[in-house]
C-alpha cells in the first residue's frame, strides 16, 4: 500500500501528489475518486447499518457486553488517532484479529467497521474508508477462524504469524481504492512503491502483539463468543430433548 500526501484535501489525481516518505512521515491514508457528500453518506449508512446488524445478538442486551465493546471500539480508535503521525503502524490490525479470535466474526466486524468510521472522523473520511473497513473486516473473520486461541490462551506465535500476512493483505485491499483513478501499470507501480509501508505496517503487527497481545487478550477474556454462546444453547436443547 501506498500512502500519499498533498496540499490538496480532496486527494486530486496521483499525479499531482508526491510520495509520503519524500514529504514528512504522516499518514493520511489511500487516495482515490473523490466522494460526493451523498456518496458518502450513503456510504457511511450501509457501514452503520452493517455494523448494528453483526452486533444483533441476544447476548448484545446486557448492559456489560454493550459497555466492554463500546470501550474496546472507543479504546483502539482513540489509539489509531493518537498513532497517526507513525507511517503505517495500524493497531487495528491485531486488535480486529485477536477480537474476531475471541469474540467471532460477527462482532470483529462491527468493531472493525466502527474503529474505522470513528477513528476516519478524526483522521479523514474518504472512498478509502470502506476500503479499509472491509480490509480489517476480512482480518476480524480470519482471526476468527484462525485458531490463534486454544484454551482460551493467546498463541503468540501463531498471532505473529497472522499478523504478518494481514498487513500485507489489508493494504492490498486498500490499495483497491485506487482503482479508476490510475492505469493497471500504474496501479502496479502503486503496490511496489508501497511496499517498505507494508513491511512498516507487518512489523507494527509483530511488535504489538508482541507487547500488547496477550495483555489485550486477557482484557477482552471474559466477554464470550458467539461460538460459545451458540454452542450452550445447541447442548441444552439437545439435553433437554
Amino acid at each position: 500500500m501506498v500512502l500519499w500526501y498533498g496540499n490538496n484535501s480532496s486527494l486530486g489525481n496521483p499525479q499531482d501528489i508526491q510520495p509520503l516518505g519524500m514529504v514528512m512521515f504522516q499518514s493520511y491514508g489511500i487516495h482515490g475518486p473523490v466522494l460526493g457528500p451523498v456518496t458518502g453518506l450513503v456510504i457511511d449508512i450501509i457501514l452503520l447499518a452493517l455494523a448494528f446488524w453483526m452486533l444483533a445478538s441476544p447476548d448484545m442486551k446486557k448492559v456489560s457486553n454493550i459497555l466492554t465493546f463500546v470501550t474496546l471500539v472507543a479504546s483502539i480508535s482513540l489509539l489509531r488517532v493518537v498513532m497517526t503521525p507513525l507511517p503505517n503502524i495500524q493497531p487495528v490490525t491485531v486488535a480486529a484479529l485477536i477480537i474476531g479470535a475471541q469474540l467471532g466474526a460477527r462482532r470483529g466486524v462491527a468493531f472493525a467497521v466502527l474503529v474505522t468510521m470513528i477513528s476516519n472522523f478524526i483522521i479523514g473520511d474518504g472512498i478509502w474508508t470502506l476500503y479499509q473497513a472491509i480490509g480489517w473486516s476480512v482480518v476480524a473473520i480470519i482471526g476468527a477462524y484462525s485458531k490463534i486461541m486454544t484454551d482460551g490462551q493467546l498463541k503468540l506465535n501463531k498471532t505473529f504469524a497472522y499478523a504478518v500476512i494481514c498487513a500485507f493483505l489489508f493494504d492490498f485491499i486498500v490499495s483497491l481504492s485506487v482503482l479508476g483513478t490510475v492505469s493497471v501499470n500504474g496501479f502496479m507501480i502503486y503496490l511496489l512503491n508501497g511496499i517498505p509501508y507494508d513491511l512498516l505496517h507487518a512489523v507494527g503487527n509483530l511488535t504489538i502483539a508482541a507487547w500488547f497481545g496477550g495483555w489485550f487478550s486477557n482484557a477482552i477474556a471474559k466477554f464470550q463468543s458467539l461460538e460459545e454462546i451458540e454452542q450452550k444453547v445447541v447442548d441444552g436443547y439437545v439435553t433437554r430433548t
